[in-house]
Order: structure tokens, then C-alpha cells, then sequence
């Protein structure tokens, strides 16, 4: 809520909508559908309303133990895995909480707790120049049919 009158109020002060979306990070269109439930239905309009869909099983308390155990090592907590990712964390959840859900959803918690999966760069090596002549000078040459 904080968010959507810091942004009314930089439209009120003069700014441009474009600018202002940008400088908060939002995209012009919410920008616009905010404006226009304040000019039809008042500062009320903008108050989150409840949506409808199952809760979370990330509860508060199951959030807070699970970032104090994901400082942790899986290795250390019994998981045969050198780093987080979403199947270690299904493991876990299930074994450690009983909370059972899927991959995706690991992944998606792991993000939502500030967590991301750096994969593995791969580095070439460069081919020696005497190598290169030879593996050059072995090459048949095709003809262009």
C-alpha cells in the first residue's frame, strides 16, 4: 500500500506517470489502473483486498527455520547433496516439516527467500597454434556441389 501512494503522491507532485513507474520498478498500466480507482472510489480502493486460493504452507515459523537450516549445508542435515536446489529442498521440507509439494514450488520458495541457482560457467580451452596448422593441413577440402 505504501508503495501505490509514494507513486500517487510523485503524480500529484507533477511527475510523469512513464518516470515514476520506472523510478518504483512498476509498469505503467498498474500505475494507470491505480489512478483510476482513486479518482472513482477514493484512497480505500488502493487497500489489498483477499484473495481467493489456498494458503501457504510456508508458514511464518516454517519460513524462519527453514532459512536458518538453508545457512546450513545440505550435507550437514543428512541430505546427500553438496547445495540447495529445488529437489534437496522437497527432500527436506518433507523430511524435516512434512510439508510435501513440488520442485517448481521448492524453486519458487528458494527464490521468494532471496536464494538463487548459479550454474556451472564453462570455460574453453584455447587450441595450441601448431595443433590448429595440423588439424588445418588434415582437413580435406570438399567441393561445392
Amino acid at each position: 500500500m505504501g508503495l501505490k501512494i509514494a507513486a500517487l503522491l510523485l503524480i500529484l507532485e507533477g511527475q510523469r506517470p512513464g518516470w515514476t513507474a520506472e523510478v518504483l520498478g512498476l509498469t505503467r498500466q498498474s500505475l494507470n489502473l491505480w489512478m483510476h480507482k482513486v479518482n472513482n472510489q477514493g484512497i480505500k480502493a488502493l487497500e489489498a483486498k483477499p484473495r481467493s486460493g489456498r494458503p501457504s504452507q510456508l508458514t511464518k515459523d516454517i519460513c524462519r527455520k527453514l532459512e536458518t537450516d538453508l545457512e546450513k549445508r545440505p550435507l550437514d542435515l543428512g541430505i546427500n547433496r553438496v547445495q540447495w536446489d529445488g529437489p534437496t529442498l522437497v527432500v527436506h521440507l518433507k523430511r524435516r516439516f512434512g510439508v510435501k509439494i513440488k520442485v517448481r514450488q521448492a524453486q519458487y520458495w528458494l527464490h521468494q527467500l532471496g536464494y538463487c541457482l548459479k550454474r556451472a560457467g564453462y570455460s574453453y580451452i584455447q587450441a595450441r597454434s601448431k595443433e590448429t596448422k595440423k588439424f588445418r593441413a588434415a582437413l580435406k577440402k570438399t567441393s561445392v556441389s
